[in-house]
Order: structure tokens, then C-alpha cells, then sequence
């Protein structure tokens, strides 16, 4: 693939699903809670926190140790994923998430017809899609077989040479277990393709 300054995709997606831990640092969580994770952990630990379910432990930290909802929630993946009773990218109902992300040389108002309007998406997503919802950052969907997806985009600092930028953000949610990895590998084509076809957009004009 030839790089184009107005299309180019910066090689962020298809990542591998992350624990909490590496993507929220200890000292952000001792900012807003007052302790680290360790010390959450023995706590938990001790209170019998790994015989309880995720809602059981994120309302203990809430109720009994008033920590904010998100941070709440935050802890408590963390901790269950420590004591192996979560999975990366595992929900409190079983299932998994998947997640790509691509940041992308155009801006917002570029990319955002090739995700809402569905001729221009076919072109680049071969997945049949039912809306479900929109807003000015983010749209979701259906996408079969029980599943969601959602796509995000947020629009980044242009480059030294002025060049539009925006980040492309998917999450494919309610995923079983054998589905992960082949959906990972989806998405990250997907966005490959979609590259190509901003590219061609752009070169068109």
C-alpha cells in the first residue's frame, strides 16, 4: 500500500486485548481512590471478594469505601482479572469485547458518511449492520448473532503540515470466547480497507 498524506492510517489497530491494569497506571487509581491496587486487592481479598460476582464487588467499593462508580468499576475488572475470575476483554456476563482503533489523516466530517450511510460503509465493512443509535461522536449497531458494535470517532491535532486527523475507535461487543480472535483479524481488515477507500476518496478530488 502506497502512503497518502490525506488517508494514511497510523498502525494502531488490531491490537490485542489489553488488562485493566496496563491501560489505567496504579498511580492514577491511588489519585482518585485513595489506595493502589494492591492495597484494594488484600482488602477485597480479605472481605471474601472471590466468592462475590462483579456487581457484589464493585458495590462494596461504592457502598462501603464510597470510591466513584467508574473507578469502582475500574477496580474491580482489575481485581477480578488478577485472581483469574475475568478474562481481558471478558464482560460480567461471560461474553467478550473486541476492540480496534485507527487513527486516521482526514477529519470528522470526512470519515463520518462512510460509517452512517450504508453504500458508503459496504465498501468497506462486509458485515450486515442495523442501527440502533446515533450521536454526534458515535453510532451503534446490531451486528448479528446477538452481537453490538459501535464505532467512535474523535477528531486528534492535525499534523506539522496541517493535515486533518481523527481517531476511529470499534467495539465489537457480546462476542463468544471461540469468536475473538477471528473478529480481532475482521476488524483489523476492515480498517485496512477503509484506509484505501479514504485514499481513493481524497485522490479523487
Amino acid at each position: 500500500m502506497s502512503n497518502h498524506s490525506s488517508a494514511k492510517g497510523d498502525n494502531d489497530s488490531g491490537k490485542a486485548v489489553r488488562s485493566q491494569s496496563t491501560m489505567v497506571s496504579d498511580s492514577a487509581i491511588v489519585a482518585a481512590t485513595g489506595r493502589s491496587r494492591d492495597d484494594w486487592f488484600a482488602m477485597l481479598d480479605g472481605a471474601g471478594a472471590r466468592e462475590w460476582d462483579h456487581a457484589q464487588i464493585a458495590r462494596w467499593l461504592g457502598a462501603k469505601h464510597e470510591v466513584d462508580g467508574w473507578w469502582a468499576q475500574g477496580v474491580t475488572v482489575s481485581y477480578e482479572q488478577s485472581r483469574g475470575l475475568r478474562e481481558p476483554g471478558q464482560r460480567p456476563d461471560g461474553s467478550f469485547d473486541v476492540s480496534s482503533s485507527k487513527t486516521l489523516q482526514v477529519d470528522t466530517e470526512a470519515l463520518w458518511p462512510h460509517l452512517t450511510e450504508e453504500d458508503k460503509r459496504r465498501a468497506w465493512l462486509d458485515l450486515e449492520l442495523n442501527q440502533r443509535s446515533a450521536s454526534a461522536k458515535s453510532i451503534r449497531f446490531d451486528g448479528g448473532e446477538g452481537t453490538r458494535v459501535a464505532f467512535s470517532v474523535d477528531a486528534q491535532p492535525a499534523t506539522k503540515s496541517g493535515v486533518p486527523r481523527c481517531k476511529m475507535s470499534i467495539q465489537h461487543s457480546r462476542l463468544s470466547r471461540e469468536a475473538v480472535t477471528e473478529t480481532k483479524e475482521f476488524w483489523k481488515d476492515a480498517l485496512t480497507r477503509l484506509v484505501e477507500v479514504l485514499k481513493t476518496e481524497t485522490e479523487s478530488k
